[in-house]
């Protein structure tokens, strides 16, 4: 919405409030407080509408993704649509959403952007999240999820409803449940790291990636410099950043941030310390969708993050990790919906930079002293260490350590 058409709308609105205000002192009791129902509605779309100017301030190279998720939307269409938002950890799909929502809410009649909603599904149930939805959808205290009038009324509302952070296909189907509930015209927009929980349920879904270059400079000198427009003298190191964060908005604010405290001359320093230790706030974020892995997921992610990535394609490291066994293929098909891996067009496999290094960090975790404690080795230094002092513990399994072997006789890559 243009800021013309805001501010037309706002003028419009506020003339209706005058109005309404001057008719209420020639209405009976019971009109006055049905005309104050409508001015608190008024108001409260007025709200929404104000921020609308402010949609893009410091957010950058995302108006893109909003003009495309608001052609998915369809919003004049009366069928109510589910629209999927997904990628990795980090890449801004909360913030699309809730710009989203900021400038579509007013023309809906019932609104609700829902955060943490795995957690809130899974520490407080399903009646609470149903009251929640439908507190917030009908602007009153609903405490009675088996009640027939309240679901009478949110058949008759148009809502907008954002689901963030969901990562269980089974749990979207429990929580959007019947699509007739809501009125006609209704949106439910979810975000997700796992493309699997849109491919049976969404009407229509974008993946969201990473700012380009010149982007990625611009969000990273507002906070690092509080400036959009590098100085010459900083593009060396400023480049050696963006190179690192490699598209990822959390990164390049987090980074800006950590490194606007220390001196610039530092920075180079500080930022190949990052890639030996990284950031604690980047590394948490991105570890959620390792976490969400199951037992077998996640040893094939360690296992491509430290022998595989970028050096061979896809059959290949099934061959070395299953043989036959097809789990290693469905584990890897897992792994690429979840955004934590990517096959480029010869089939080879691609990993962004963070991401790799969070999984190096969780083996590194293992043992921080010991490497022979560890469960891989792919430093040479460390492999080095294992095999002079015969540091590997007894009861750990030699199966990584085999393929390490495997790879550099195999191989023409050679990591002494």
């Amino acid at each position: 919405m243009s800021k013309k058409k805001s501010f037309l709308y706002v003028f419009l609105y506020y003339i209706a409030i005058l109005f309404l205000i001057f008719i209420c002192d020639h209405l009976s009791r019971h009109d006055s407080e049905f005309v104050e129902t409508i001015v608190k509605d008024i108001l409260k779309k007025l709200n929404r509408l104000s921020s609308i100017s402010d949609d893009f301030k410091d957010l950058i190279g995302i108006d893109k993704s909003v003009k495309h998720i608001e052609s998915l939307m369809f919003i004049d269409t009366h069928n109510v649509k589910i629209i999927g938002i997904w990628g990795m950890g980090g890449i801004g799909k909360t913030t699309l959403a809730r710009v989203i929502f900021n400038r579509l809410s007013s023309q809906f009649d019932g609104c609700c952007f829902l955060t943490n909603v795995i957690e809130r599904f899974e520490n407080r149930g399903m009646n609470d999240f149903m009251i929640k939805l439908y507190t917030e959808l009908l602007g009153e205290n609903y405490q009675n999820t088996g009640n027939t009038y309240f679901k009478l009324r949110l058949r008759h509302k148009k809502v907008l409803i954002v689901l963030d952070d969901l990562n269980d296909p089974d749990q979207l189907e429990v929580l959007s449940g019947d699509l007739d509930q809501f009125g006609a015209g209704s949106r439910i927009i979810v975000t997700t790291r796992d493309a699997q929980v849109l491919r049976d349920r969404a009407d229509e879904s974008y993946e969201l990636k990473g700012l380009n270059f010149g982007e990625a400079i611009e969000l990273f000198s507002l906070n690092a410099f509080k400036r959009s427009s590098p100085t010459i003298d900083d593009m060396k190191l400023l480049v050696k950043v963006v190179n690192y964060a490699d598209g990822i908005p959390l990164a390049l604010k987090v980074l800006g941030s950590f490194l606007r405290s220390r001196k610039k001359e530092n920075w180079e320093s500080e930022l190949n310390k990052l890639k030996k230790v990284p950031n604690k706030k980047i590394h948490n974020v991105l570890r959620l969708s390792y976490d969400g892995l199951d037992i077998l997921e996640k040893s094939i992610f360690l296992d491509v993050v430290c022998f595989f990535k970028e050096m061979y394609c896809r059959h290949e490291v099934e061959s070395v990790l299953g043989g036959r066994d097809s789990f290693v293929h469905i584990g890897i098909d897992n792994l690429i919906d979840k955004s934590l891996i990517t096959v480029d067009e010869h089939n080879c496999f691609q990993m962004h930079a963070l991401i790799q290094e969070m999984g190096w960090e969780i083996v590194r975790q293992q043992s921080i002293e010991e490497p022979g404690n560890r469960s891989r080795l792919w430093f040479a230094k460390d492999v080095y260490h294992v095999f002079k002092n015969n540091t590997v513990s007894g009861n750990r399994k030699y199966s990584n350590i085999d393929v390490f072997i495997h790879l550099i006789i195999d191989s023409d890559y050679f990591w002494f």
